[in-house]
C-alpha cells in the first residue's frame, strides 16, 4: 500500500517537470519567433524605397516627395472616378494616393509625388481620353476631361 501512496507524490513531481520543460520549449519558441519577426521588420524596412529619417506623415518634406492635390472633372459617373484614379495610380511620379473625395462631377486626389516628375505629361499619356491641365496658384492641378466624342484632340497633349 506505501506504493500506492508514493506513485501519486510521484506522478505530481513528473506532471510538474513534464509542464516545467513544455513551458521552457515555449519559451525558446516564442523568443525564436521575436527574433524573426525582428528579422522580418527589418527586410521590410530596407525594401521601402526612401526611408524616412523624421517621423512618418503628411509633411511633404520627406526627401524628393511632396504633396498635390489634383482635382478630376467631369466625372458624371462613378465608373469614370475610378478610371481616373487608377490611371494616377499607375503613373511613375505618383508615389501613393493619399486621399480621394468625390462630389458631384468631380474627384479631387491628394497625391504623394516625387518632385521632379512631370505629372501632367504622364497623366496625358495615362488617361484614356484627352485632357486639358490648369495648375493654380498654390500648385495644384485642375484636370479637365474631353469625354465628349467628335471634340478636337490636337490641343490635349
Amino acid at each position: 500500500m506505501s506504493s500506492v501512496g508514493s506513485e501519486p507524490g510521484q506522478s505530481e513531481a513528473a506532471s510538474y517537470d513534464d509542464l516545467r520543460a513544455s513551458v521552457d520549449r515555449v519559451s525558446e519558441e516564442v523568443q525564436a519567433l521575436a527574433g524573426r519577426v525582428l528579422e522580418l521588420k527589418s527586410a521590410l524596412q530596407s525594401l521601402e524605397p526612401q526611408p524616412a529619417a523624421g517621423a512618418p506623415g503628411r509633411s511633404g518634406s520627406e526627401a524628393g516627395r511632396q504633396e498635390m492635390v489634383v482635382s478630376v472633372s467631369p466625372l458624371p459617373e462613378l465608373a469614370m472616378a475610378a478610371v481616373a484614379e487608377t490611371a494616377l495610380r499607375g503613373l511613375k511620379t505618383v508615389q501613393k494616393v493619399i486621399s480621394v473625395e468625390r462630389s458631384n462631377d468631380q474627384a479631387t486626389f491628394v497625391l504623394e509625388i516625387e518632385e521632379g516628375g512631370d505629372l501632367a505629361a504622364e497623366m496625358g499619356r495615362a488617361m484614356p481620353v484627352p485632357l486639358i491641365v490648369d495648375t493654380a496658384s498654390d500648385g495644384s492641378l485642375k484636370v479637365v476631361l474631353e469625354w465628349a466624342l467628335g471634340r478636337s484632340t490636337a490641343s490635349a497633349g
